[in-house]
């Protein structure tokens, strides 16, 4: 089975997103032109969260521009353009072997991952206006970043 996710958000640094995957133990495959899934659209998933829902063309599943692995998963996340943007987005199949995906990142819409790159982006925005970073993580695993003038 098929069931290709469409994840909200919105990448518009490949470096902090690639810092996020490092931070989380994950490894970006930059330039790396298809991402591991099912690999047969099967038309058997239709939830909102459906990417084929969400104006991508099952012709291009298993495309991308760069990928993302994550340990003991054998799919991977597509890193694929948004459509008339520059920016990116993720797709991978949530089915099979990519429940191992949602389970490492927080659920189907990938929480965790998608935290660590507003991380990422707010740490490099800081930092590219002079200011030192720190990050804390709370007792309930939220992260707190702090500028402070160098």
């Amino acid at each position: 089975m098929s069931h290709v996710a469409n994840v909200e958000v919105e990448i518009n640094s490949l470096t902090s997103l690639e810092q996020a995957c490092k931070n989380l133990g994950l490894k970006f495959k930059k330039g790396q032109k298809t991402y591991k899934w099912y690999g047969k659209f099967m038309n058997d998933w239709h939830t909102q969260d459906a990417a084929v829902n969400n104006g991508y063309d099952p012709e291009t599943f298993g495309k991308c521009e760069h990928a993302i692995s994550v340990p003991n998963a054998e799919y991977e996340v597509g890193v694929v353009l948004s459509k008339g943007s520059k920016s990116y987005r993720l797709i991978y199949d949530t089915f099979g072997n990519g429940k191992e995906i949602a389970r490492q990142l927080g659920g189907v819409h990938l929480p965790i991952l998608k935290r660590e790159y507003a991380v990422a982006v707010a740490t490099k925005q800081l930092a590219m206006k002079g200011y030192g970073v720190s990050r804390t993580v709370t007792k309930d695993g939220q992260i707190k970043i702090t500028g402070m003038k160098a």
